[in-house]
């Protein structure tokens, strides 16, 4: 399954539950122009954020996890609010902050790589 077909997927699930853009971008605590980009592809995302928006919608994930392109899901980087996100410091320095939330994308990381992992080992026997 493309990008495209889980994105359609995804739009189609969320308008027969008649919620709209502005309905989703409420639930899910971000803007609806951050939502709007996520829904037409443009913004990339990361698992737990799809997984969020999957639960909202009711479409079991796990369906999706074996034909989720990596090309939609941003693999370290968090989703972030629009309006809301600072542009970092040059300060040469990080924060003890910035480290933790890299400790736990990577940690997020090492779980979707143990999934991604799984699923292929699971189609290579498949195919034998």
């Amino acid at each position: 399954m493309s990008v495209n077909n889980i994105l359609k997927k995804i739009k189609l699930a969320r308008v027969n539950k008649n919620y709209s853009q502005k309905d989703m971008a409420e639930k899910l605590t971000i803007s609806v122009p951050t939502y709007s980009r996520f829904e037409r592809g443009i913004t990339k995302t990361n698992y737990d954020f799809l997984t969020k928006v999957c639960n909202l919608l009711g479409i079991n994930i796990n369906h999706l996890n074996a034909a989720i392109d990596m090309d939609l899901v941003e693999d370290f980087l968090p989703v972030y609010e629009t309006k809301s996100s600072k542009t970092p410091t040059t300060t040469g320095s990080i924060s003890q902050k910035e480290i933790e939330v890299l400790i736990k994308l990577l940690e997020k990381q090492q779980e979707v790589n143990k999934l991604i992992l799984e699923k292929l080992i699971h189609l290579k026997t498949k195919s034998i």
